[in-house]
Protein backbone atom coordinates (compact mmCIF):
# COMPACT_ATOMS: atom_id res chain seq x y z
CA UNK A 1 0.00 0.00 0.00
CA UNK A 2 1.18 3.41 -0.67
CA UNK A 3 2.38 5.61 2.04
CA UNK A 4 -0.30 8.76 2.17
CA UNK A 5 1.09 11.43 1.56
CA UNK A 6 1.42 14.05 4.94
CA UNK A 7 1.08 17.36 5.42
CA UNK A 8 2.71 19.49 7.96
CA UNK A 9 0.91 22.54 9.49
CA UNK A 10 3.06 25.53 10.42
CA UNK A 11 1.99 27.89 13.50
CA UNK A 12 4.06 30.64 14.92
CA UNK A 13 2.75 31.08 18.34
CA UNK A 14 3.27 34.59 20.46
CA UNK A 15 0.94 35.13 22.98
CA UNK A 16 -2.15 32.72 22.27
CA UNK A 17 -2.63 30.68 25.50
CA UNK A 18 -6.33 31.26 25.33
CA UNK A 19 -6.54 30.40 21.35
CA UNK A 20 -4.61 27.19 21.34
CA UNK A 21 -6.84 24.64 22.46
CA UNK A 22 -9.89 25.59 20.33
CA UNK A 23 -7.71 25.80 17.16
CA UNK A 24 -6.17 21.94 17.60
CA UNK A 25 -9.86 20.74 18.51
CA UNK A 26 -11.09 22.44 15.52
CA UNK A 27 -7.75 21.26 13.29
CA UNK A 28 -8.34 17.61 14.76
CA UNK A 29 -11.78 17.97 12.95
CA UNK A 30 -10.19 18.18 9.69
CA UNK A 31 -7.74 15.97 9.94
CA UNK A 32 -10.51 13.20 10.67
CA UNK A 33 -12.39 14.13 7.64
CA UNK A 34 -9.35 13.68 5.76
CA UNK A 35 -7.37 10.80 7.31
CA UNK A 36 -7.93 8.37 4.19
CA UNK A 37 -6.54 10.42 1.64
CA UNK A 38 -3.63 12.21 4.24
CA UNK A 39 -1.23 12.30 6.85
CA UNK A 40 -1.04 15.75 9.15
CA UNK A 41 1.60 16.67 11.64
CA UNK A 42 1.46 20.28 13.77
CA UNK A 43 4.73 22.05 13.99
CA UNK A 44 4.37 24.37 16.51
CA UNK A 45 7.35 27.62 16.81
CA UNK A 46 6.86 29.39 19.92
CA UNK A 47 8.47 33.00 19.43
CA UNK A 48 9.05 34.09 22.99
CA UNK A 49 5.31 33.54 24.83
CA UNK A 50 5.37 34.57 28.04
CA UNK A 51 1.44 34.12 28.86
CA UNK A 52 1.77 30.59 29.02
CA UNK A 53 1.77 29.25 25.74
CA UNK A 54 5.04 27.58 25.69
CA UNK A 55 4.27 25.62 29.00
CA UNK A 56 0.53 24.37 27.03
CA UNK A 57 2.51 23.79 23.52
CA UNK A 58 5.47 21.62 25.72
CA UNK A 59 2.57 19.09 27.28
CA UNK A 60 1.17 18.88 23.77
CA UNK A 61 4.19 17.67 22.54
CA UNK A 62 4.55 15.10 24.82
CA UNK A 63 0.71 13.48 24.85
CA UNK A 64 0.91 13.69 20.53
CA UNK A 65 2.86 11.51 18.27
CA UNK A 66 2.04 14.17 15.66
CA UNK A 67 3.17 17.52 17.40
CA UNK A 68 6.67 18.89 17.53
CA UNK A 69 7.33 22.17 18.84
CA UNK A 70 10.28 24.79 18.27
CA UNK A 71 10.83 27.14 21.30
CA UNK A 72 13.14 30.21 20.16
CA UNK A 73 15.28 31.72 22.35
CA UNK A 74 13.36 34.95 22.42
CA UNK A 75 10.76 37.17 20.39
CA UNK A 76 12.24 37.63 16.63
CA UNK A 77 9.01 38.49 15.33
CA UNK A 78 6.50 36.45 12.91
CA UNK A 79 8.80 36.52 9.58
CA UNK A 80 11.58 34.66 12.16
CA UNK A 81 9.32 32.33 13.60
CA UNK A 82 8.28 31.48 10.25
CA UNK A 83 11.58 30.89 9.24
CA UNK A 84 12.33 28.27 11.75
CA UNK A 85 9.25 26.21 11.22
CA UNK A 86 10.49 26.41 7.19
CA UNK A 87 14.10 25.15 8.06
CA UNK A 88 12.83 22.13 10.44
CA UNK A 89 10.21 21.61 7.37
CA UNK A 90 9.83 17.64 6.79
CA UNK A 91 6.86 16.57 4.99
CA UNK A 92 5.53 16.28 1.73
CA UNK A 93 4.08 19.78 1.66
CA UNK A 94 3.91 22.58 4.43
CA UNK A 95 0.66 24.96 5.62
CA UNK A 96 1.50 27.67 6.97
CA UNK A 97 -1.39 29.99 9.22
CA UNK A 98 -1.85 31.89 12.20
CA UNK A 99 -2.50 30.63 15.70
CA UNK A 100 -5.07 33.06 16.57
CA UNK A 101 -7.82 31.80 14.79
CA UNK A 102 -7.96 34.49 11.60
CA UNK A 103 -6.48 31.53 9.17
CA UNK A 104 -9.56 29.17 9.33
CA UNK A 105 -8.99 25.58 9.52
CA UNK A 106 -11.66 24.62 7.16
CA UNK A 107 -9.25 25.76 4.34
CA UNK A 108 -6.98 22.62 4.73
CA UNK A 109 -9.46 20.48 2.74
CA UNK A 110 -9.57 22.78 -0.42
CA UNK A 111 -5.47 23.65 0.32
CA UNK A 112 -4.78 19.90 0.04
CA UNK A 113 -7.23 18.89 -2.80
CA UNK A 114 -5.72 22.00 -5.45
CA UNK A 115 -2.17 20.59 -4.47
CA UNK A 116 -3.43 17.01 -4.80
CA UNK A 117 -4.40 17.87 -8.66
CA UNK A 118 -1.05 18.96 -8.90
CA UNK A 119 -0.50 22.52 -7.84
CA UNK A 120 2.65 23.38 -5.97
CA UNK A 121 1.40 26.52 -4.68
CA UNK A 122 -1.82 27.12 -3.53
CA UNK A 123 -2.32 30.00 -1.66
CA UNK A 124 -5.15 31.74 0.23
CA UNK A 125 -6.33 35.00 -1.02
CA UNK A 126 -7.89 37.54 1.24
CA UNK A 127 -11.16 39.09 0.65
CA UNK A 128 -12.75 41.10 3.13
CA UNK A 129 -11.48 42.19 6.18
CA UNK A 130 -13.06 43.13 9.42
CA UNK A 131 -10.43 45.03 10.73
CA UNK A 132 -9.19 48.80 10.92
CA UNK A 133 -6.33 48.53 8.81
CA UNK A 134 -8.31 47.19 5.81
CA UNK A 135 -7.71 50.41 4.11
CA UNK A 136 -3.81 50.29 4.84
CA UNK A 137 -3.76 46.66 3.32
CA UNK A 138 -5.58 47.70 0.55
CA UNK A 139 -3.39 50.55 -0.41
CA UNK A 140 -0.14 48.52 0.83
CA UNK A 141 -1.39 46.00 -2.18
CA UNK A 142 -2.54 48.23 -4.97
CA UNK A 143 1.41 49.79 -4.39
CA UNK A 144 3.67 46.84 -4.28
CA UNK A 145 1.38 45.31 -7.33
CA UNK A 146 2.25 48.86 -9.49
CA UNK A 147 6.12 49.17 -8.29
CA UNK A 148 7.13 45.23 -8.18
CA UNK A 149 5.98 43.20 -11.45
CA UNK A 150 7.36 40.02 -10.12
CA UNK A 151 4.88 39.35 -8.07
CA UNK A 152 1.72 38.32 -9.20
CA UNK A 153 -1.27 40.52 -8.45
CA UNK A 154 -2.39 38.28 -5.58
CA UNK A 155 -3.96 40.09 -2.72
CA UNK A 156 -2.45 37.02 -0.20
CA UNK A 157 -0.03 37.13 3.66
CA UNK A 158 1.14 33.98 4.62
CA UNK A 159 -1.83 31.52 4.55
CA UNK A 160 -0.99 28.98 2.33
CA UNK A 161 -0.16 25.54 1.23
CA UNK A 162 3.42 25.36 -0.56
CA UNK A 163 5.05 21.28 -2.23
CA UNK A 164 8.31 20.25 -0.64
CA UNK A 165 10.20 21.15 -3.77
CA UNK A 166 9.17 25.25 -3.27
CA UNK A 167 10.45 24.51 0.77
CA UNK A 168 13.99 23.96 -0.09
CA UNK A 169 13.75 26.87 -2.72
CA UNK A 170 13.09 28.66 0.20
CA UNK A 171 15.74 27.14 2.18
CA UNK A 172 18.25 28.56 -0.53
CA UNK A 173 17.18 32.21 0.36
CA UNK A 174 19.61 34.44 2.45
CA UNK A 175 18.02 37.75 3.06
CA UNK A 176 17.25 38.57 6.66
CA UNK A 177 14.95 40.65 5.54
CA UNK A 178 12.39 38.91 4.88
CA UNK A 179 9.04 39.82 3.17
CA UNK A 180 7.60 35.65 3.28
CA UNK A 181 4.62 36.03 0.81
CA UNK A 182 7.09 37.71 -2.05
CA UNK A 183 10.01 35.23 -1.07
CA UNK A 184 7.01 32.29 -1.90
CA UNK A 185 5.92 34.01 -4.88
CA UNK A 186 9.06 33.85 -6.19
CA UNK A 187 10.05 30.59 -5.63
CA UNK A 188 6.84 29.25 -7.24
CA UNK A 189 5.65 28.49 -10.81
CA UNK A 190 2.06 29.30 -11.35
CA UNK A 191 0.22 29.79 -7.78
CA UNK A 192 -3.44 28.60 -7.65
CA UNK A 193 -5.82 30.93 -5.15
CA UNK A 194 -8.06 30.24 -2.82
CA UNK A 195 -10.54 33.12 -1.94
CA UNK A 196 -11.69 33.46 1.83
CA UNK A 197 -12.66 36.09 3.93
CA UNK A 198 -10.20 37.04 6.96
CA UNK A 199 -11.72 35.60 9.89
CA UNK A 200 -11.52 37.61 13.51
CA UNK A 201 -9.56 36.51 16.06
CA UNK A 202 -9.94 34.21 18.57
CA UNK A 203 -9.54 36.51 21.87
CA UNK A 204 -6.76 39.80 22.10
CA UNK A 205 -6.16 42.38 19.58
CA UNK A 206 -3.68 42.23 16.87
CA UNK A 207 0.50 42.77 18.66
CA UNK A 208 2.01 44.19 15.37
CA UNK A 209 0.44 47.15 15.66
CA UNK A 210 0.12 50.00 12.32
CA UNK A 211 3.95 50.38 13.06
CA UNK A 212 4.40 46.94 12.29
CA UNK A 213 2.57 46.77 9.63
CA UNK A 214 3.74 49.97 8.08
CA UNK A 215 7.61 48.65 8.59
CA UNK A 216 6.52 45.24 6.99
CA UNK A 217 4.84 47.49 3.79
CA UNK A 218 8.47 49.32 3.35
CA UNK A 219 10.27 45.65 3.69
CA UNK A 220 8.30 44.44 1.20
CA UNK A 221 8.06 46.84 -1.23
CA UNK A 222 11.87 47.66 -0.79
CA UNK A 223 12.78 44.00 -1.12
CA UNK A 224 10.93 43.79 -4.34
CA UNK A 225 11.04 46.71 -6.48
CA UNK A 226 13.85 49.36 -7.72
CA UNK A 227 11.24 51.27 -8.93
CA UNK A 228 11.48 53.99 -5.71
CA UNK A 229 15.17 54.42 -5.92
CA UNK A 230 14.59 55.06 -9.81
CA UNK A 231 12.06 57.74 -8.91
CA UNK A 232 14.52 59.44 -6.71
CA UNK A 233 16.82 59.71 -9.82
CA UNK A 234 13.92 61.11 -12.01
CA UNK A 235 12.97 63.08 -9.54
CA UNK A 236 16.19 64.60 -9.28
CA UNK A 237 16.55 65.31 -12.67
CA UNK A 238 13.53 66.75 -12.72
CA UNK A 239 14.26 69.45 -9.98
CA UNK A 240 17.48 70.14 -12.04
CA UNK A 241 15.73 70.90 -15.01
CA UNK A 242 13.11 73.34 -13.61
CA UNK A 243 16.06 75.21 -11.47
CA UNK A 244 18.11 75.15 -15.04
CA UNK A 245 14.68 76.73 -16.60
CA UNK A 246 14.23 78.76 -13.17
CA UNK A 247 17.51 80.30 -14.03
CA UNK A 248 17.29 80.89 -17.46
CA UNK A 249 13.98 82.63 -16.91
CA UNK A 250 15.57 85.09 -14.25
CA UNK A 251 18.96 86.04 -16.28
CA UNK A 252 16.18 86.86 -19.30
CA UNK A 253 14.78 88.87 -16.70
CA UNK A 254 17.60 90.88 -15.49
CA UNK A 255 19.00 91.61 -19.15
CA UNK A 256 16.26 92.25 -21.29
CA UNK A 257 13.25 93.61 -19.16
CA UNK A 258 12.96 95.93 -16.61
CA UNK A 259 11.20 93.60 -14.39
CA UNK A 260 12.18 93.94 -10.31
CA UNK A 261 13.63 90.78 -9.06
CA UNK A 262 11.02 88.73 -7.52
CA UNK A 263 11.36 88.80 -3.62
CA UNK A 264 12.33 86.90 -0.91
CA UNK A 265 8.64 85.13 -0.24
CA UNK A 266 9.15 83.47 -3.68
CA UNK A 267 13.13 82.59 -3.23
CA UNK A 268 12.16 80.93 0.14
CA UNK A 269 9.06 78.94 -1.47
CA UNK A 270 11.66 77.81 -3.93
CA UNK A 271 14.81 76.93 -1.29
CA UNK A 272 11.72 74.84 1.20
CA UNK A 273 10.73 72.89 -1.90
CA UNK A 274 14.43 72.14 -3.47
CA UNK A 275 15.45 70.92 0.43
CA UNK A 276 11.63 68.73 0.88
CA UNK A 277 13.35 67.13 -2.34
CA UNK A 278 16.28 66.48 -1.24
CA UNK A 279 15.36 65.65 2.26
CA UNK A 280 12.79 62.71 0.83
CA UNK A 281 15.61 61.52 -1.59
CA UNK A 282 18.15 61.17 1.28
CA UNK A 283 15.51 59.71 3.33
CA UNK A 284 14.50 56.82 1.26
CA UNK A 285 18.13 56.29 -0.18
CA UNK A 286 18.76 55.72 3.82
CA UNK A 287 15.73 52.83 3.76
CA UNK A 288 18.20 50.84 0.89
CA UNK A 289 21.16 51.59 3.03
CA UNK A 290 19.17 50.35 6.12
CA UNK A 291 18.50 46.96 4.21
CA UNK A 292 21.79 46.76 2.76
CA UNK A 293 23.35 47.02 6.69
CA UNK A 294 20.98 44.78 8.06
CA UNK A 295 22.36 42.01 5.26
CA UNK A 296 26.01 42.91 5.41
CA UNK A 297 25.96 41.74 9.18
CA UNK A 298 24.49 38.28 8.51
CA UNK A 299 23.20 37.73 11.32
CA UNK A 300 20.78 34.56 11.93
CA UNK A 301 16.81 35.14 11.60
CA UNK A 302 16.26 33.36 14.84
CA UNK A 303 17.93 30.79 17.29
CA UNK A 304 16.26 28.05 18.71
CA UNK A 305 16.19 27.49 22.72
CA UNK A 306 14.72 23.44 22.31
CA UNK A 307 13.04 21.52 20.17
CA UNK A 308 9.99 18.97 21.43
CA UNK A 309 8.14 16.20 20.18
CA UNK A 310 8.49 13.20 18.31
CA UNK A 311 11.14 13.73 14.95
CA UNK A 312 10.08 12.72 11.80
CA UNK A 313 11.84 10.51 9.77
CA UNK A 314 12.46 10.77 6.07
CA UNK A 315 9.67 9.05 4.07
CA UNK A 316 9.07 7.96 0.24
CA UNK A 317 5.65 8.49 -0.84
CA UNK A 318 3.98 6.23 -3.60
Amino acid sequence: MATLPQIEILLPVYNEVASLVPLVRELDKVFAALRDSYRFRLLFVNDGSTDGSAELLQNLAKKRSDTRVIDLVHNFGHSGALSAGIDHFDADALIMMDADHQDSPDAIGPLVEAWKRGAKTVVVERGKRSERTAFFFQAFYFLLHRLSHSLPPISFGTHCLIDRIVVERLKLLPERNRYLPGLVAYSSGPIATLRLNRGARHSGTSRVGLGGLVKLGVTAILSFSTLPIRFVSALGLGAAALALLAGAFIIGLRLFTDLAIPGWASLMTAIAFASGIQLFCVGLIGEYVALIYEEVKRRPPYYVAAIHGTQSQARKTG
